[in-house]
């Protein structure tokens, strides 16, 4: 097996407050974004992300070794 870097973001690393234990994982930032707008979408009610929010987002995202 070899590692790949992925990368990671959860609802408490964007808002600790929120209490969501979303977390998700992806090959590429915009795969990720992608599915952190359709769980903010389908969890949170928000039918886009604002842009401070996206800005929060981007900055919390981690890269992290996955073994594939």
């Amino acid at each position: 097996m070899a590692d790949k870097q992925y990368k990671q973001l959860g609802c408490l690393d964007v808002d600790a407050s929120a209490g969501c234990g979303f977390q998700v994982r992806a090959e590429t930032e915009a795969e990720l974004m992608q599915l952190v707008a359709t769980h903010a979408k389908q969890c949170h009610k928000l039918d886009s992300i604002p842009q401070e929010m996206v800005a929060k987002v981007k900055a919390a995202i981690k890269t992290v070794p996955v073994a594939v």
